[in-house]
């Protein structure tokens, strides 16, 4: 049986504590563990080894089912997605979130460096939660004040 990456209760003390970080599975990381990329699969071992609760956002979810429609075997890949994303905790697109995402397409896009809608939600819902965002685009995300972005 695979480890579930959502929160639970011996989290919430650790995390009030400050001794560990949240981290955010954004799309392309999510891609590379279902594809079985065995660099995302390092990382992803990396934080659940030291116990940190993995989330992702609706929207990274929300691309993933779009994929899985458009493949070939649908039935094959929705079963693929739906086994991944059952193991991490998805985040609340609150209403600070969209107050946020608001804020965020505004400044970039008049910095002249927008990152596109989908984009600018999983950052707001990361910096809302204060989550590390994973993903592939680390130059792209960088654009966003104040998201922590690594990659693998």
């Amino acid at each position: 049986m695979k480890k579930s990456w959502k929160r639970d209760e011996r989290f919430v003390s650790a995390l009030a504590a400050g001794n560990i970080s949240l981290v955010c599975l954004d799309t392309s990381f999510l891609i590379d563990l279902l594809r079985g990329t065995p660099a995302a699969e390092k990382k992803l071992q990396f934080y659940t080894d030291k116990f940190e609760p993995i989330t992702t956002t609706p929207i990274s979810a929300a691309e993933l089912f779009k994929g899985a429609y458009r493949a070939k075997e649908k039935r094959a890949e929705l079963a693929k997605v739906r086994a991944l994303l059952e193991y991490f905790e998805l985040l609340d697109l609150s209403l600070q979130a969209c107050e946020n995402y608001g804020r965020l397409l505004n400044e970039l896009r008049s910095k002249g460096s927008p990152i596109g809608d989908l984009d600018t939600l999983v950052a707001s819902a990361a910096i809302t939660d204060r989550q590390i965002l994973l993903t592939r685009n680390k130059a792209h995300f960088e654009k966003v004040p104040g998201l922590i972005v690594e990659t693998w």
